[in-house]
């Protein structure tokens, strides 16, 4: 699944969340859906497993208002997260780029570390932190290290 699968669907305006193991969408803008999110919703019925572990990780998926504060309302990871994060911040930055994924180069590991970091310090209430893609690429980058 691609990282940015759960967020996308997110800024057009799903929430998305479990049901037991079922994954349920609900669009929360006023108007139709626009035509773009059917392939959105194909991909995420074949990344089905993937993605309701990752719901089972945290919050559902919902619509961010473009006017809600970016404050940290929940700044507390859960253990496991933690776990990887305390790991991270171990973790010397490499100096040559290094693919993350098959398709995601990472070209300026500093930079790239850099942003994973100022995540991290937001905590889970950030954007990627909401929608398990901090968690998937901290993940990522742990297989790739090891």
């Amino acid at each position: 699944m691609r990282t940015g699968l759960l967020s996308d669907l997110s800024v057009i305006g799903y929430e998305v969340f479990l049901e037991g193991e079922t994954i349920r969408l609900r669009y929360q803008k006023p108007d139709t859906p626009p035509d773009t999110v059917r392939p959105l919703i194909d991909e995420l019925r074949r990344c089905k497993a993937e993605v309701v572990n990752i719901l089972k990780m945290g919050d559902p998926i919902t619509p961010t208002p473009k006017k809600q504060s970016r404050v940290n309302v929940n700044s507390s990871w859960s253990p496991e997260a933690q776990s990887l994060i305390d790991w991270f911040s171990t973790l010397d930055v490499p100096t040559a780029p290094f693919y993350l994924e098959e398709h995601r180069k990472v070209i300026d590991p500093r930079k790239f570390f850099d942003s994973l970091r100022q995540e991290i310090a937001i905590g889970p209430s950030c954007p990627r932190g909401r929608n398990g893609a901090l968690l998937c690429d901290l993940n990522t980058l742990r297989k790739k290290m090891h």
